[in-house]
């Protein structure tokens, strides 16, 4: 039986009446304020002037790295064919090479590929512009820019057969990806996936996910310099399973670590020990939450990648049911400009089952009183750590990857941050 069945069956006026006092609040006996559904809010973690926070410059520079996840409009261009798209754009491509001529090239191949349609001549015609992009070359008279060498393929059926989605890097940027394959009718249909790097390349990394925003069940794709895995059969585990893909270019000098080797479960179930009547529902969930849209009680940052921290408890209610809750920490890692790691709790917010005082439960989770007073300890957490690993710096540039970096897992078994070392130069292009 459900929470809410339970509170209906046992609810009487007197009984209510001492929880609202308990509850410093009042609400009419037989109201029907019950709320069926769980509930979540999100609120921005308070300045603290003993803390350093990111600075506007430091957001542009590590933002400067991440490739800006597609859309859905940078597929299509109404009024023109998938091959006369792709023409033009090899077209002016050779003329001006550069980081949005690329993605143009990738979308019309995408166009192509997600059609099935194939013949010697739009197989011909594809291959070219994938050499292209694969050329090393110089705009004239600017220089700086060079062609991208880390690609991945995913296919609809085993052995590399059936429609395609083709994901090539733009230029400076580390990774990039289709948040969603239902906005190109392509969710829970691949079978089969490939990925490359040329030699001349560190390597790459291709994740393909359960779930839309990168969440869930994944299969990791890994190559150095000349690599070419390749997976003819995704398997039960992932088999008509992908919804999001990832595509990642390595670097040179990369510590890579998983943030569960260096933060402990107990130090963070620690850090909300201290709020009255809450206990502990489990371990502490480490995973990340990337590029964010603002949906579902998540932060509105969709150039960003956080570490995301849940920590699952149960709310003591006197003389009623307790209720199963979720506290959450949303944190920012960047590198400032003389190579340092720095970690912010930029968010924290709260999950409540649904039931009767669904809205009581979360107001006082996100009051003045509630997990906003354990964000000191949570700070210290985090400052112990980055102090740790800047021994090591100084660092260009932070990323994450899922769970624990393994070639199959899922991103709730942990979240790993990749350090490059070196100090910071110039990131690659905003898009």
């Amino acid at each position: 039986m459900k929470k809410q069945e339970l509170e209906k069956l046992f609810m009487d006026c007197d009984r209510l009446k001492e929880l609202c006092e308990q509850m410093h609040h009042c609400r009419p006996c037989g109201s029907g304020n019950s709320s069926d559904k769980p509930k979540a809010r999100l609120a921005r973690a308070p300045r603290d002037a003993q803390t350093p926070e990111p600075s506007p410059d430091d957001i542009r520079y590590n933002r400067g790295f991440l490739g800006v996840p597609y859309k859905k409009a940078d597929l299509f261009r109404s009024g023109m064919s998938a091959e006369e798209q792709l023409r033009d754009a090899v077209e002016q491509y050779r003329k001006e090479p550069s980081a949005k001529g690329a993605i143009l090239i990738e979308m019309a191949i995408n166009r192509i590929g997600i059609s099935g349609r194939t013949d010697r001549e739009i197989d011909g015609l594809v291959e070219e512009a994938k050499k292209l992009l694969a050329e090393k070359r110089k705009r004239k008279g600017k220089g700086g820019f060079q062609g991208d060498n880390v690609t991945g393929t995913i296919y609809q059926h085993s052995d590399f057969n059936g429609a395609s989605m083709f994901l090539n890097l733009s230029v400076g940027g580390l990774l990039t990806g289709f948040v969603n394959l239902s906005w190109y009718n392509f969710n829970d249909r691949v079978s089969s996936a490939e990925h490359s790097a040329s030699p001349d390349e560190v390597g790459g990394r291709l994740f393909l996910f359960q779930t839309d925003r990168f969440r869930d069940r994944y299969v990791k794709l890994d190559a150095n310099g000349g690599d070419n895995p390749r997976l003819s059969s995704l398997g039960s585990f992932m088999n008509d399973r992908t919804s999001s893909v990832l595509i990642y270019r390595k670097s040179l000098n990369e510590v890579v670590q998983s943030l569960g080797n260096l933060v402990s479960p107990g130090q963070i179930t620690a850090a909300i020990s201290l709020q009255e009547k809450l206990s502990p529902r489990g371990d502490p969930i480490l995973t990340w939450d990337l590029f964010p849209d603002g949906k579902d009680g998540h932060p509105n940052e969709t150039g960003k990648m956080y570490v995301y921290v849940r920590i699952p408890v149960e709310v003591e209610v006197n003389n009623w049911f307790n209720y199963d809750a979720e506290i959450r920490f949303w944190i920012y890692l960047y590198v400032t400009q003389d190579g340092r790691l720095n970690a912010w709790p930029e968010y924290y917010g709260a999950w409540v089952e649904g039931g009767i005082l669904t809205d009581d439960i979360l107001a006082e989770l996100m009051g003045e009183e509630g997990i906003v007073t354990s964000l000191p300890q949570v700070i210290g957490l985090l400052g112990a750590a980055t102090t740790l690993a800047n021994l090591g710096g100084p660092y260009s540039s932070v990323y994450l990857l899922p769970g624990r970096n393994e070639d199959r897992g899922n991103t709730d078994d942990d979240v790993t941050v990749v350090l490059v070392e070196g100090m910071p130069g110039p990131p690659g292009p905003i898009l």
